[in-house]
């Protein structure tokens, strides 16, 4: 029977574990930490994972009618919505200011880099080994990282850059090897799938972090809509009339949010009379 979780997963669990353990025993750390979960638990943010949740349900479901997506694929499946949907969904405000947001994306997930990092996980070492390659690959890319902070440490970082690219080399022919060797349980259905999966849902993902991104967006400029009046009335009002006229074209909408004044929301006149002008001296 195949393992559930690999050596190499079980090994970042038990160093994951044994990290928070030990910060946990500071009061500080424990206080950041009740901070962090506080704000994770505000009503934006659950409902933002709840609605991604609920897509990601529905895509796997298609997945699953259509004979990809199979039973096998739910650890992975799992796995990927904690470390990879969530990381897309918390970077979806930057979808507007970075060229290319999506090609980059989609793009990434093809890399020949993208086959040589599975090549490298196909196979663990054993659990010993991995429990003491996990901490000590994690010091020498800390380690890398540091190193690059300033220009006196650059010596030190051509060392580490060194290391970690002959150890990456190191596993990659290992891998390349293991998999020649042990070619029939390499080309199985489920190998296939364990590399096509998460591709298969980043992309399916895509349009749900663009709304995500949209909404985001309009809500950032709107509640500008705030400043020039108190009456909840005419906030909506504002609002509901901005997204109308402007419809798409969100610079223009922050550019009128720029351009009028408190006396310009004081009634539906004055709204319509504010963006009026504006539209008039655009052209």
């Amino acid at each position: 029977m195949d393992q559930l979780f690999s050596n190499r997963e079980i090994a970042v669990s038990v160093w994951i574990l044994i990290f928070f353990s030990l910060a946990f025993t500071k009061k500080e750390v424990r206080s950041s930490a009740k901070a962090v979960v506080l704000g994770f638990c505000n009503s934006k943010i659950l409902s933002l994972f709840i609605l991604m949740g609920a897509y990601t349900y529905f895509i796997v479901d298609f997945l699953s009618g259509v004979g990809i997506w199979s039973l096998d694929q739910l650890k992975n499946t799992i796995l990927w919505f904690v470390f990879v949907a969530s990381t897309e969904l918390f970077k979806a405000n930057k979808i507007h200011s970075e060229d290319g947001y999506f090609r980059g994306s989609i793009k990434g997930h093809f890399k020949l880099l993208t086959v040589f990092e599975f090549i490298v996980a196909f196979h663990c070492f054993s659990l010993i080994a991995e429990i003491i390659i996990v901490p000590v690959t994690s010091v020498l890319v800390m380690l890398l990282a540091y190193s690059e902070i300033k220009e006196e440490y650059k010596p030190v970082e051509r060392v580490m850059n060194f290391i970690l690219s002959a150890f990456g080399v190191f596993l990659l022919i290992y891998g390349a090897y293991f998999i020649s060797t042990n070619f029939g349980d390499f080309a199985k259905h489920k190998t296939m799938m364990d590399f096509v999966i998460p591709i298969i849902l980043s992309t399916l993902l895509l349009p749900f972090i663009y709304v995500v991104s949209i909404f985001q967006l309009y809500e950032q400029i709107l509640v500008r809509v705030n400043i020039y009046t108190d009456d909840r009335f005419y906030r909506l009002y504002a609002k509901v009339k901005a997204l109308i006229h402007f419809n798409r074209d969100h610079k223009n909408l922050n550019s009128w949010l720029a351009y009028a004044c408190a006396s310009d929301f004081e009634s539906r006149k004055s709204i319509n009379e504010s963006i009026f002008s504006y539209h008039k001296r655009e052209l």
